[in-house]
């Protein structure tokens, strides 16, 4: 027996195959972004998938990458002509400190942090309603559905070297890839499932090379080990990364931070706190009518955690670290205008970029080995305590750095 739509229905099976078929014409290549616009255009969700695309490009970019600092930093005691370990701790993974390395000092390092995400805000990937259109009738209603599977990997490999007692040069190079798998599709209130599509890709090269500079401006005291300090640092990232396959943003930043740290004995205080300038915003429209716009610029960001001597060769680390991404970005489901194109159709909700910014708080608890030599090795977690953007419940973290 024939299946009968209502005109409500069939406006909306034919708004969505004419969706789907106006993107499949405009891509050319390929990419990241254009799969998760592919999934979306799908069920007539456009502006969801430029939401979700931007939500991932400033996860990704943005994700705590770890110090190009080493672990090890040395001076030469005056009285007996030897070098002396000028802190007993190893430095935080995630934040920063005021000591600086000495003059002639190299450290090299790699760490690798690996995502699986789970939400979006609070919008579980697994099973995404991004579209609801609804009309005159109790059954007139048709779901537009989205599961993700959205992951990254991302090995970081940085180097540091002392200019001169006061002033470390360090870079920061992260090689990404991100990989999706993802499938949607259009329901009917009767369960029924229409216009499925599946697709997958995966994407991995060079992220955004961060180069920075470290000036150390004050001490606490010239008492070994070193009492802390104030430093001043300035980190510019570079847009060496793919903003279509999500590895970067596209944009030069340029990061201004204040440094503090101290203590005496085995615990050992740290703090951060600055800003972060994009050369220019990233915008994503909010509707059908191309009229509301909203985009994501600039970033202020702090850490503040504590390092504790366990031993001469184990270092536990731990750290809350803010983010917040100024103007919009934030991902929710909210009332839009109706096209008019769709007949019949009363209300229309759809997940969408909003002018609320994303913010982050971030516990990352960890430790630091000294395995050999001047050879250390780092396990840490990411695990977010807030955060209303593209997120993992749970992130491993390991690395190692090496100091001569």
């Amino acid at each position: 027996m024939a299946m009968r739509y209502s005109p409500f229905a069939s406006t909306l099976l034919l708004f969505v195959a004419w969706s789907a078929s106006a993107s499949a014409q405009t891509v050319e290549q390929p990419s990241l972004r254009s799969v998760v616009l592919d999934l979306t255009n799908n069920i007539a969700a456009a502006q969801a998938g430029e939401a979700i695309g931007l939500s991932t490009a400033i996860e990704v970019a943005n994700a705590p990458t770890g110090s190009s600092a080493g672990g090890f930093v040395f001076k030469l005691d005056p009285a007996t002509g030897l070098r002396v370990r000028t802190a007993p701790t190893f430095g935080p993974s995630f934040a920063e400190r005021a000591l600086t390395a000495g003059e002639g000092k190299v450290s090299f390092g790699m760490s690798l942090g690996v995502a699986t995400y789970d939400n979006l805000n609070k919008i579980p990937l697994k099973r995404m309603v991004l579209t609801q259109a609804t009309g005159a009738g109790v059954s007139n209603r048709l779901d537009g559905i989205s599961s993700l599977v959205l992951s990254s990997q991302t090995m970081v490999v940085s180097a540091a070297i002392g200019a001169t007692d006061k002033f470390d040069v360090g870079v920061v190079m992260p090689f990404v890839k991100v990989k999706l798998d993802g499938v949607s599709w259009a329901e009917l209130p009767t369960g029924q499932v229409i216009e499925f599509l599946h697709e997958s890709i995966s994407s991995s090269g060079l992220g955004d090379i961060a180069v920075s500079g470290k000036y150390r401006v004050a001490k606490f005291g010239e008492e070994q080990p070193d009492p802390g300090g104030v430093a001043l640092m300035l980190t510019t990232k570079l847009p060496t990364g793919n903003r279509e396959n999500f590895r970067g943003l596209g944009v030069t930043r340029v990061l201004g931070s204040v440094i503090v740290s101290a203590g005496k004995g085995k615990l050992r205080p740290h703090g951060n706190v600055g800003f972060e300038w994009w050369e220019k915003g990233l915008e994503v429209d909010t509707d059908f009518t191309g009229e509301h716009r909203v985009g994501a610029r600039h970033q202020a960001q702090f850490a503040a955690g504590l390092e504790f001597e366990a031993g001469p060769k184990m270092t536990f680390l731990a750290d809350i670290l803010g983010r917040k991404i100024l103007g919009g970005g934030q991902v929710r489901v909210q009332s839009v205008p109706v096209p008019p194109d769709l007949l019949g159709v009363t209300s229309l909700t759809m997940a969408v970029a909003t002018a609320k910014g994303i913010q982050k708080l971030t516990l990352a608890p960890g430790f630091k080995w000294n395995l050999k030599g001047s050879f250390v090795f780092a396990g840490n977690a990411l695990i977010p305590l807030f955060d209303n953007g593209l997120h993992d419940k749970f992130t491993p973290v390991v690395g190692i750095d090496w100091t001569f």
